[in-house]
């Protein structure tokens, strides 16, 4: 993937009129209709202030998807923006209609202005593989002509070719895409070495494939293969992992089992699988062998002590090292030490050995936010999917549509 964009940092926004299509994507409780938390806020509020305030902003993003509880409108996005920005921020209960263009233009040097979701226009959530496609939906052609600049940075929406991601003529990457970007560029280009990949979570064959891409392109030197990956791993090589982790993984397996097998077989020097795992004993923690776990027949929610030690071990040696996906069930307090433990580790390899630490996003990302640890790390992903199709080869359609519109 070719990473070659411009910035909002090369043009001059003092006093123009700027799109921003960002991801303030929230918790929201659909009770009382209040957004619980949103981190993608908090990380929007320090850019508006720092580098827009002399800007009129005019703010596209999106919340859920349709017939989801929480597909809502953006006014409470508004308010909460509001409230951490410390100055009024305005709503419009439209998006590119005659409320909307009038609101544009209407808007002023310093002010901020949140257009409604926009999922709720039909047209968005189509995937456009042809880019000219999208630009021709009648939200963009109206959008479009009435500001200055669109500046793209919804990054965890990256890996969607949709109408307000791909479809502007011009495009510029925002603060969020540029801070991402610059820490992929620097293990996508030519990482430090040796390279480490601590695998976990869901999506085990998504990134048993990210795996199999780093090791093919010479990039990664070991992968630390817990969670369901591990899983995917040891019934390709015919161990009886239990039925609850069995059905989990059945159908990855049976498509791609000699793909897992001629892999592992390449690179099994490199790739490191758990000694002992972690079952629930009634709320407590008990170690069971790898041969166990189809005697036991329940959930392996956590890798062991010995397998704990031994991923150290190896990110205490390694000057890049990558986490996709805890190594256990993190939310279950039972499950959730050797999350822990590697968060640990990776802080202790930025502090000793200056090694550059990423966390994905979603999953691991907040596993590292409750370990309260997340400060010691490099660099923290907004995106887990985004990050996970980059770490595969994959060209997203919003970095290429960044690429092939630079403003």
């Amino acid at each position: 993937m070719k990473i070659d964009y411009t910035s909002f940092k090369d043009v001059n926004l003092k006093g123009k009129k700027v799109l921003m299509r960002v991801d303030i994507n929230s918790n929201i409780d659909v009770e009382k209709m209040e957004i619980r938390d949103s981190p993608r806020i908090r990380a929007l509020v320090p850019a508006l202030n720092k580098y827009f305030k002399k800007s009129a902003v005019i703010i596209l993003a999106h919340q859920s998807r349709p017939g989801n509880d929480d597909f809502t409108d953006l006014d409470i996005h508004a308010k909460e923006i509001e409230k951490y920005l410390g100055r009024p921020v305005k709503f419009v209960k439209d998006i590119y209609g005659e409320q909307a263009i009038k609101a544009i233009k209407d808007l002023k040097k310093g002010e901020v202005l949140v257009l409604n979701n926009v999922r709720k226009f039909e047209g968005e959530m189509k995937e456009y593989k042809d880019f000219s496609e999208a630009e021709n939906t009648e939200m963009v052609k109206v959008l479009f002509p009435l500001v200055d600049y669109v500046i793209v940075d919804a990054f965890g929406a990256a890996h969607r070719a949709h109408a307000s991601i791909v479809g502007w003529p011009k495009m510029m990457a925002g603060p969020i895409t540029d801070k991402e970007l610059d820490a992929l560029k620097k293990i996508m280009v030519s990482p430090d070495k040796p390279m480490a990949m601590l695998i976990g979570g869901a999506k085990a064959i998504d990134k048993f494939k990210a795996m199999k891409y780093n090791f093919d392109n010479e990039k990664l030197d070991y992968a630390l293969c817990s969670g369901l990956t591990a899983i995917l791993i040891f019934e390709a090589l015919g161990k009886n992992m239990g039925e609850p982790n069995h059905k989990i993984i059945a159908k990855d397996l049976e498509a791609n089992k000699d793909m897992i097998l001629e892999t592992y077989n390449k690179y099994k020097d490199k790739i490191i699988l758990p000694e002992d795992l972690i079952i629930d004993d009634d709320g407590n923690r008990k170690t069971i062998g790898i041969d166990e776990a189809g005697t036991y027949n329940t959930t392996t929610g956590d890798i062991g002590e010995k397998t704990v030690d031994k991923f150290k071990d190896v990110i205490m040696k390694c000057k890049t090292i990558i986490a996709n996906g805890p190594p256990g069930i993190f939310e279950m307090e039972v499950f959730r030490e050797a999350t822990n433990d590697m968060v640990e580790a990776m802080v202790q390899a930025t502090k000793k050995n200056n090694a550059l630490t990423i966390i994905g996003g979603g999953e691991m990302g907040a596993a590292a936010a409750m370990s309260g640890k997340s400060d010691g790390i490099s660099f923290i992903s907004t995106a887990g999917g985004a990050m996970l199709e980059i770490l595969s080869g994959k060209d997203l359609p919003m970095i290429k549509a960044l690429r092939e519109k630079k403003a």
